[in-house]
């Protein structure tokens, strides 16, 4: 089985592109006024992932769903919307669960490291929750799906700026601007970070050790003299070396969760 994030509008169309490529069995799930799920199901399982990526290279949102047991009841644990600080909400945007009433929903696509479930994903989005107070400029070092940045949009930051190696995730962090209304407030981009000249109120990097260290000059740079810098995908027993990196910025607030740890740093 698949299945296909469309909208209502859209809905009839993604249908009629499905029947064309050989569906005959689908159903439709309406988790939200705007938000719809085609399920379609095949006879040809080792014919799904083709069809998949067909639909994707066509721009659609689809993904390989299982169709019953223990599988199915992973999936659908997996596909629940997470709320943090009763402001925001992230799922992904095939999610079949009811998000009507939801604060802050922001609806991911395919493609890009990050939907919230990850504990860094989580703390710097509990981070941002905390400290974002509006109006602010946000530069998101790794993007990935672009979830902390458009997190950061969503609870009223002004601008963000995007960067990320990986061209896929890019495109992923566009692609799910675009489907939460904020396109025209996000530049996403290949750039490397010395090519970016501009400081920011917020500087995100959620890139694990290495690449802090390796960045460290880089992201105290762009912090302006009055914002601030959140750095994840670190152990806590790193915190204490990865924050003498980051000087003259200061630790600010340490959050930590098992193995995992984020750091928020400012200027004394």
């Amino acid at each position: 089985m698949i299945a296909v994030a469309t909208t209502e509008d859209e809905l009839a169309g993604v249908c009629e592109r499905l029947r064309a490529l050989g569906v005959r069995s689908m159903d439709v799930v309406a988790p939200s006024d705007t938000r719809r799920v085609v399920l379609a199901a095949l006879d040809d399982t080792p014919g799904e992932a083709r069809l998949v990526a067909s639909l994707r290279a066509e721009g659609a949102m689809a993904v390989t769903r299982p169709e019953a047991g223990a599988a199915l009841q992973k999936w659908l644990r997996d596909t629940r919307s997470i709320t943090f600080d009763g402001r925001l909400s992230v799922c992904r945007a095939w999610s079949e669960h009811d998000r009507a009433d939801l604060p802050g929903l922001i609806e991911l696509g395919p493609g890009g490291f990050g939907d919230g479930r990850h504990p860094t994903t989580g703390q710097m989005i509990e981070v941002l929750t905390e400290r974002i107070a509006g109006a602010e400029r946000v530069l998101d070092v790794g993007c990935g799906s672009g979830i902390l940045g458009l997190c950061a949009l969503k609870l009223g930051a002004a601008s963000l700026t995007a960067l990320d190696i990986n061209p896929d995730a890019v495109e992923a962090a566009r692609r799910n601007a675009d489907i939460n209304g904020m396109g025209a407030r996000m530049e996403a981009t290949l750039a490397p970070l010395s090519e970016i000249e501009d400081a920011f109120d917020v500087v995100l990097a959620n890139i694990a050790r290495a690449g802090i260290v390796e960045l460290a000059p880089e992201l105290v740079s762009h912090v302006s003299p009055d914002g601030w810098l959140a750095v994840g995908g670190i152990s806590p027993s790193q915190c204490s070396q990865v924050a003498g990196f980051l000087r003259p910025l200061a630790e600010v607030d340490r959050r930590t969760a098992g193995e995992w740890a984020t750091l928020v740093l400012a200027g004394e």
